[in-house]
């Protein structure tokens, strides 16, 4: 039978020698794992988020330009037909013969719609603004008085601010051009149409079919008002409201931010925005027109693209059941250690109780 002083000398070596030195390399091990995980734990966030903000932020910033493109070709070439047809030789013999009857004119102004049906309307007045030929026979003959013919016939073109048309019935804006003389370009008149807006709304609804599910596309004047919204299909009652309009950290810095796109991250959604362009791409068809001033806005919710990340989380997920597994089998060892220390001590007490 073992003597005591063996037995104590075995409780002493089990615990100093397997039960300690593996509890404290154990615990050491589980600080240090713990210590790289919460780093990687800031790591992959940080990856994530540099993820999200980089390669789905330069994608929704790009769909915004390639949008505010859209809408900038859609109007320079409205206004170039529109140009072109202040320079028909019919509508120029009808400003210069001045008011009456001019049937032959009217189809041709009836022609300019069929040819550019994105056009509602469209009237011609003369010099006195008199109205000589118009697709609308209820429009006033007299628009001299107006400010939008009196800012053509002043600096050449008036684009007007995006308003529903109540006798075409639709969401629109007019162009106002000035009709000058061929033989020395002194003014004869002012053609004013009407183009509907529809197709601000279709380009929209295709930028948005690019996004995710949960993406959304709004259009917005220089005030921020909408003229588009497709997360709401373009629900009249928020459209051209002052208290209905793009976000207020987004207008603020389209508006007065110097970059011409930019980036909004925030509440797990990630938004894009930029401005349609300045005078410099019209001036090849309107030297005092500064652009439309719309400001184009594309955004995303971020938890659909962090569940597309992932692989990251299951790595996370991964380190943290193992921290969980080596602290147990800490646990286990300091246990196990305890419990034979404890039962070695029991058969200690108890030769010493039979001797």
């Amino acid at each position: 039978m073992a003597t005591p002083s063996y037995r104590g000398a075995l409780v002493r070596l089990v615990l100093t020698s397997v039960g300690l030195p593996v509890v404290v390399i154990g615990l050491a091990g589980w600080f240090a794992m713990s210590y790289r995980l919460d780093l990687i734990t800031l790591q992959t966030g940080a990856a994530r988020s540099a993820f999200i903000e980089s390669v789905e932020g330069h994608h929704l910033i790009q769909q915004a330009r390639h949008t505010a493109e859209a809408i900038d070709r859609y109007f320079i070439e409205r206004i170039a037909d529109a140009r072109h047809w202040t320079r028909d030789p019919s509508v120029i013999y009808a400003v210069r013969s001045g008011g009456g009857e001019h049937p032959e004119i009217d189809r041709r102004v009836r022609d300019f719609i069929l040819l550019s049906p994105d056009f509602a309307k469209v009237f011609i007045t003369d010099i006195h603004g008199l109205a000589v030929a118009s697709t609308d026979p209820a429009s006033n003959r007299l628009r001299s008085d107006e400010e939008w013919w009196r800012q053509a016939w002043r600096r050449g073109l008036h684009v007007g601010e995006v308003e529903y048309d109540d006798s075409a019935e639709v969401w629109s804006m007019t162009l106002s051009l000035r009709i000058d003389d061929p033989d020395g370009g002194a003014p004869l008149g002012v053609l004013h149409a009407v183009l509907a807006l529809d197709v601000v709304r279709d380009t929209a609804d295709r930028t948005e079919e690019a996004l995710r599910d949960d993406g959304n596309v709004q259009i917005a004047d220089r005030r921020g008002r909408l003229i588009a919204e497709t997360k709401s299909g373009h629900a009249p009652e928020r459209l051209m409201q002052e208290e209905v309009g793009i976000a207020g950290d987004v207008l603020t810095l389209a508006l007065e931010g110097g970059e011409p796109a930019g980036l909004v991250s925030g509440g797990h959604v990630l938004t894009a925005f930029t401005r349609t362009s300045g005078s410099a791409l019209y001036d090849a068809v309107s030297p005092d027109f500064a652009g439309l001033g719309w400001i184009v806005v594309v955004s995303e919710a971020t938890n659909r693209m962090e569940d597309e990340l992932a692989v990251l989380t299951r790595i996370e997920s991964a380190l943290k059941e193992w921290r969980l597994i080596l602290a147990a089998v800490l646990v286990g060892i300091a246990v196990a250690s305890i419990l034979l220390a404890a039962l070695l001590a029991a058969g200690k007490r108890n030769g010493e109780g039979g001797a």
